[in-house]
């Protein structure tokens, strides 16, 4: 069984914005709990269209931090004990776009 991403619409989903089903829904927004599972809360084309609302997997901090990941994952420079000057600097990129997430 596969589940779909955050950015390839489920052939069937709901849209929270407008409460009811969406084929084109994906998700905009992840809401954190202090304790429990968060919730994941997905939107249609039209309501991300009228809203402003842009998919998880195109906002800043999460672009940031895959570009981030990659380099990690191949880069001989880059491990627990410190990190290239390529991977410092994806590091901090990625540190500023979650400053400016919360």
């Amino acid at each position: 069984m596969t589940t779909p991403s955050s950015t390839t619409p489920a052939p069937f989903g709901w849209c929270h914005w407008h409460k009811g089903p969406s084929g084109t829904a994906v998700m905009v927004s992840v809401v954190e709990q202090n304790s429990g599972p968060g919730a994941a809360l997905y939107a249609c084309a039209p309501c991300r269209e009228q809203r402003g609302l842009t998919p998880v997997a195109e906002q800043a901090h999460e672009v940031a931090y895959r570009d981030y990941l990659l380099h990690t994952t191949d880069c001989e420079g880059c491990s627990r004990l410190g990190r290239c000057d390529v991977g410092g600097r994806l590091r901090n990129i990625y540190q500023q776009a979650l400053e400016v997430t919360c």
